[in-house]
């Protein structure tokens, strides 16, 4: 069974999408998945699944939030494998840069080349000091002076790239990990078992 760590869109932000985390558990071992674990209040949650039709996955997660709770919300879906590495290499764009500044944004689709030069043009043209780096279907967000009155919003980076995305600062990347890794022993055989009578 593989682990996924799933990120759901606007939840308890802003007073919108709110959903209290043991509902939102229920929901998930609802429709089948296992060992599910959520970790703060902003909808952030791991678990087991055998499924690996990831589009049918992200569907099954998104109607059962909509029938349980009314709400719409767009659902990022990345198995641990691929947070561990995005934590693992770290960005190119600044090494040393202070982790408690830098954000990952995680996007529904990988934005065309057309999409990602019109992002990289408007980041040039308003000349900020934020830096960004795209690779692929994330990207690494540093913001040197705080998020808080940045004009590098994620709904100007939404539009920009023309896919939905929502981000996660490093401490709760590297949180996710660890619940994640804890969900992996639990499917490993015990190395210390005893053999059958008889083997």
């Amino acid at each position: 069974m593989t682990v996924y760590v799933s990120m759901l869109r606007a939840v308890n932000v802003g007073g919108s999408g709110l959903i209290k985390m043991e509902a939102l558990r229920e929901a998930y071992e609802a429709i089948g998945l296992a060992e599910v674990r959520t970790l703060l209040q902003s909808g952030n949650v791991v678990f087991r699944s055998g499924l690996t039709d990831r589009a049918r996955l992200v569907k099954r997660i998104m109607q059962e939030i909509e029938r349980r709770f009314d709400l719409q919300i767009e659902v990022i879906l990345r198995t641990l494998a691929e947070v561990a590495s995005i934590v693992d290499r770290g960005p190119v764009l600044s090494p040393r840069a202070d982790k408690s500044k830098l954000l990952v944004m995680f996007l529904a689709s990988v934005p065309d080349a057309a999409a990602q030069a019109a992002l990289k043009k408007w980041h040039k043209d308003k000349a900020l000091k934020e830096m960004l780096e795209l690779r692929g279907p994330e990207i690494y967000l540093y913001y040197p002076d705080g998020v808080g009155r940045s004009k590098l919003t994620s709904g100007v980076i939404e539009s920009k790239l023309d896919t939905a995305g929502t981000a996660r600062n490093w401490n709760t990347l590297v949180k996710l990990v660890e619940v994640g890794r804890s969900l992996e022993t639990l499917g490993r055989p015990k190395k210390n078992a005893r053999r059958e009578k008889g083997a």
